[in-house]
């Protein structure tokens, strides 16, 4: 895949759990970033998103869980922080196909740039299914 993608934390989560499904194509997604052949956006909601998920991880440490977080801001992808025009469209999003603003505000970031929104979330995708722009995880697995 070239161009660019906004992740959804689903799949940015796959990044520091590689024993959970669909790791692979997450970490593909991760490797054509890291060679250049890819450009990552996500918004900065992904930070809290990452770190709550990760908090919760028995097996992890506190000192962990912050180490993966650093990792994610050291990798030097393109951050985005919410805008008027964005969070309109993602209530409209989130209410039109029946998913939280939290969600819908990676499809509003995606379509904003005419990019892909790539989650790793079924259920999400299959309620944005409707979006030309969105792509479920799981369905990248041959890409």
């Amino acid at each position: 895949m070239d161009g660019s993608v906004v992740l959804d934390t689903s799949v940015v989560l796959k990044w520091f759990r590689q024993e959970e499904v669909l790791a692979d194509p997450a970490l593909a997604l991760r490797a054509a970033y890291l060679d250049g052949r890819l450009l990552v956006v996500i918004p900065s909601l992904v930070a809290y998103e990452l770190a709550n998920v990760l908090r919760y991880k028995k097996d992890l440490s506190i000192d962990q869980v912050q180490q993966a977080v650093q990792s994610l801001f050291d990798m030097g992808l393109e951050w985005v922080s919410p805008s008027g025009t964005m969070m309109r469209r993602a209530v409209e999003i989130g209410r039109v196909y029946e998913t939280t603003v939290y969600d819908a505000a990676f499809a509003a970031l995606a379509e904003s740039l005419s990019s892909t929104f790539v989650t790793a979330d079924k259920r999400l995708a299959r309620c944005l299914e409707p979006l030309a722009f969105v792509r479920f995880l799981g369905a990248m697995e041959e890409a």
